[in-house]
């Protein structure tokens, strides 16, 4: 019994000596500087966090016509597991790249917390938004308002019963990286909304090539069959995947494909930036 508590202790000691090494290099490489102004000490500094803008339109995946939110269109519907993607900003903006690439590249974990942050401002702009919450049915009808409720997603207008998933990365870039970026996220957003988180149910099969290094119909066929669920049915719920970036959005399209083969309602992803 002894030898089993020393045995654990000394784990946990190298544990804590590992993680205080890669931390010591990590502030040597990177020291902790805003990475839009360079203010010392925080990673996005309040001022440059508001200059991030939102984006207040969205399109769909397929043909990129622009509509509200994000929702695939009937033309595209039928090649789509998808209802819909939803994007917070650009990665047109220069500090959005520098922050996921800090955090997923770099593996400065802090960061997640202000992706995080614009994960939450930009649902907590859609929720507010005035064709949400002041339809007054009892002042006349309005009926643009109406029509925007009507496309609205049902994981938004029933966002409490929506179910957070993160996208799972494979246990081989898993080790690698040392966190799942997208679940770091999807808790942020759960915790800060109070809905039901689901992780290790969805996961990833296989490790194949990153999608970063492939074209468009190279993705699709490289993430083919890489998820399983490990879970019970899923009797209608919608769902909200969340991963840091989306580009083609093959990776979130397989996820649903996966999920509704196993009774989800609506699947919808939501993604910091676009690639």
């Amino acid at each position: 019994m002894k030898n089993n508590f020393r045995l654990l202790s000394a784990i946990n000691l190298i544990k804590t000596r590992t993680l205080l090494l890669k931390e010591f290099f990590l502030d040597l490489i990177f020291p902790k500087e805003c990475l839009g102004c360079g203010q010392e000490g925080i990673w996005l500094c309040s001022s440059c966090f508001n200059k991030i803008k939102l984006k207040t339109k969205q399109e769909c995946l397929g043909c990129k016509k622009i509509n509200d939110f994000g929702q695939i269109c009937q033309t595209c519907a039928m090649s789509y597991h998808l209802d819909g993607v939803l994007v917070a900003v650009s990665y047109d903006e220069k500090i959005i790249v520098k922050l996921i690439k800090s955090f997923k590249y770099y593996f400065i974990k802090d960061l997640a917390q202000d992706l995080a942050k614009i994960l939450i401002s930009f649902l907590d702009d859609i929720i507010s938004q005035d064709r949400i919450n002041k339809v007054d049915l009892t002042a006349g009808l309005d009926w643009h308002k109406l029509q925007q409720v009507k496309i609205l997603p049902q994981v938004i207008l029933n966002l409490k019963n929506s179910l957070i998933i993160p996208v799972p990365l494979s246990k081989r870039r898993l080790r690698w990286r040392g966190f799942n970026q997208a679940e770091i996220l999807a808790r942020a957003v759960a915790e800060n909304y109070n809905l039901e988180l689901n992780t290790g149910k969805l996961i990833r099969m296989k490790h194949k090539k990153p999608q970063t290094k492939l074209g468009s119909v190279a993705r699709q066929k490289n993430i083919q069959g890489c998820f399983a669920w490990q879970g019970e049915n899923l009797n209608k719920q919608n769902i909200i995947l969340i991963d840091d970036v989306v580009t083609t959005g093959a990776t979130l399209n397989e996820c649903a494909k996966v999920l509704k083969a196993n009774g989800a309602g609506q699947v919808w992803g939501l993604a910091v930036a676009k690639g």
